[in-house]
């Protein structure tokens, strides 16, 4: 019997995305700083140095899907799970230190920092190792803890980034390496707090134990390999097809930036999700229910997301990073737009992977890739920056299709669309409305008068989304409630 199987779905959700907005919010304001203070080049260049770290620590973060699931499953299967991780963590980093090191002139040459190789071993064995071990208390079913702790974690980055950048700012490619120093630092500090998290003392595992990790490993490795091959491919094919592709990188991550919050909700409770179905999956009705819960509520961000861009594209970006940043208006529509077909298709593939079928997840990554290889090559070397964001929005459709239709052969009762996601449409029409009428009124000419604009629509879309629906207040007053109450 595990801890999770007594997880609140509505309560961890809430607590979570909550968390993830205090942190999105100190990000948020670390873009800004950076991307003002390094120009769209150098900033670009960091992103995409960040993006190699995130295929080069897919090994760690698949084995600790199938750590978290054991722990998951079991409290007792804790510790091997946590020693297990910790063991391929240190193996790993070395094995993929070396490679990096033999590699060093292409990665100076791709994101045009000169300690590029370094950067990126200090951020494999800090931040991807932390990781690693969040994930493990995600698997205990304390989702909002870990985030809070994520959280911390980005109050200690953005003044250890700024410090850095400031005391290495003497060439530009240096100042830029200060955002990896920051990062790197902040994680080593927030380390011990995940491990007293994960409540358990680690333990040397079983062959046989280290046999069922890597049973399901064998799937969620190249699964997470092929999801962040499909996340950050946009940004590698950016750097790589265009002439200034360094520059259409942080044009690209302003757009990132700007539509992240879309998905917190739908990322917390599809953490969540994955959780509960692996602890219950024998409560067929219960784990429908669960699902089709989460579809409800998983794009209440993401739709006044997309409309308020509609509205507001332009005078965002500009007013807030600056006209250098004036051509990323379009990739912030586009990529709001990818934002609600995730928003579904996260939380479904999480799913999956609670029914123990990483071998589905994997096949759907692998689709998802090469849609978006194929057409993203031919759209981005034909329109520019947004036909790879184009080509996203289709393979991603064809992600939540493909789980979709797995989920609802496997149960009964799984509904994709339900009256809560109707009234969230609804509402974020009307916003776009009113917030497109006082716009064409009140041009924005400074911070006072976007923020008036946005203030606007977020009352606006609120009201209305109290008003019509029964369902969003319902779920609201039970994750405040659970919230509050004694775990």
């Amino acid at each position: 019997m595990s801890e999770a199987a007594g997880t609140s779905l509505s309560k961890e959700t809430l607590g979570g995305t909550v968390a993830q907005f205090s942190m999105a919010l100190i990000g948020f304001v670390g873009t800004i700083v950076f991307a003002r203070w390094l120009g769209p080049s150098a900033f670009g260049g960091v992103y995409l140095l960040f993006a190699l770290v995130k295929f080069a620590d897919r090994p760690m973060n698949g084995w600790s899907l199938a750590a978290k699931k054991r722990v998951a499953e079991s409290d007792a299967l804790r510790p091997p799970a946590f020693g297990a991780q910790l063991l391929f963590d240190a193996g790993w980093v070395v094995i993929a230190g070396t490679v990096v090191f033999l590699a060093g002139d292409v990665l100076r040459d791709y994101t045009g920092l000169a300690l590029a190789p370094l950067l990126l071993v200090c951020l494999l064995a800090t931040e991807s190792v932390y990781e690693t071990i969040d994930s493990l208390v995600q698997g205990r079913g304390r989702i909002s803890a870990a985030t809070w702790v994520d959280t911390l974690r980005s109050v200690f980055t953005l003044p250890l980034q700024i410090g850095f950048v400031a005391l290495l700012s003497t060439a530009t490619v240096v100042g830029a390496a200060g955002m990896v120093y920051g990062l790197a630092l902040a994680s080593a500090l927030v380390l011990p707090l995940a491990v007293v998290l994960v409540a358990a003392r680690p333990a040397i595992p079983s062959r046989a134990f280290v046999r069922s990790l890597a049973d399901y490993a064998r799937y969620s490795i190249p699964s997470t390999l092929l999801g962040t091959t499909y996340d950050r491919l946009d940004v590698l094919l950016l750097g790589f097809l265009l002439v200034d592709g360094t520059s259409a990188v942080g044009w690209y991550e302003v757009a990132w930036k700007f539509t992240l919050p879309a998905v917190f909700v739908a990322d917390m409770a599809g953490r969540g999700l994955m959780t509960t179905v692996s602890a219950r999956n024998e409560r067929v009705g219960g784990a429908a229910h669960d699902i089709s819960n989460t579809l409800a509520y998983a794009g209440i961000l993401a739709f006044p997301i997309l409309f308020g861009s509609l509205a507001l594209s332009n005078a965002l970006v500009v007013t807030v990073y600056g006209p250098a940043y004036r051509n990323a208006a379009v990739l912030l529509v586009g990529l709001a737009a990818y934002r609600v077909v995730r928003a579904q298709s996260g939380p479904l593939l999480q799913a999956v992977n609670g029914f123990d079928r990483p071998d589905v997840a994997m096949r759907l990554s692998a689709l998802a890739v090469g849609i978006n290889l194929l057409l993203g090559v031919f759209l981005t070397l034909r329109f520019g920056p947004v036909g790879v964001v184009a080509a996203t929005i289709v393979a991603e459709s064809a992600v939540y299709l493909g789980a979709l239709r797995f989920l609802r052969g496997e149960l009964v009762g799984v509904e994709p669309v339900s009256r809560p996601m109707a009234a969230q449409v609804g509402a974020s029409l009307v916003m776009f409305v009113v917030v497109s009428v006082a716009h064409a009124s009140v041009p924005v000419a400074s911070w006072t008068d976007l923020l008036s604009l946005v203030s606007l629509g977020g009352v606006v879309y609120v009201g209305i989304l109290f008003a019509v629906s029964p369902g969003v207040r319902r779920t609201f007053t039970e994750a405040v409630r659970g919230s509050f109450s004694s775990p």
